[in-house]
């Protein structure tokens, strides 16, 4: 199911959201280190020298029908924290406050998403797993827009 929806950001799960990957580029894959400065990618069955930085973000966002865990991956993610994927990983190895900050600066703002919500089963459990498809600042003169003709069908 898939719909859209202007809400606002309410919580970044900052541990785990930011992994070491494959630098190939049709691999997003989590590579592990092998050495000091090697990188093995069990998909592609190589090392290399570097890595890249990859986001994949779970976030809670709140409307006024209440507050839901969406996931953000690489470029919806990037969108949302105002920097890339790189230089969040700069600023975590070198400067653990500023990662923090970086994170923490989008929170409370207003974001229109669109999300596709599907049901999956775990442990015998059931829930609906949502992801972001599509992240944006809200378009304020268009929303004034859309909200007048909606309200002029009255």
């Amino acid at each position: 199911e898939y719909f859209a929806n202007t809400c606002v950001l309410t919580f970044i799960k900052k541990d785990n959201c930011m992994y070491k990957a494959c630098p190939s580029a049709d691999c997003n894959k989590k590579v592990t280190q092998e050495g000091e400065s090697e990188y093995r990618c069990e998909k592609c069955n190589r090392s290399y020298p570097n890595f890249d930085h990859r986001l994949m973000m779970n976030a809670k966002f709140a409307d006024a029908s209440g507050v839901e865990w969406i996931t953000l991956f690489q470029e919806n993610a990037e969108k949302l924290i105002g920097k890339t994927s790189s230089e969040l990983g700069a600023l975590k190895e070198s400067d653990e406050e500023a990662y923090e900050r970086a994170l923490d600066t989008p929170l409370f703002d207003k974001f229109t998403m669109k999300i596709r919500g599907k049901l999956e089963t775990w442990n015998d459990e059931t829930r609906i797993r949502m992801s972001a498809l599509h992240v944006e600042q809200p378009d304020v003169v268009k929303e004034c827009e859309r909200l007048l003709s909606e309200i002029s069908m009255f």
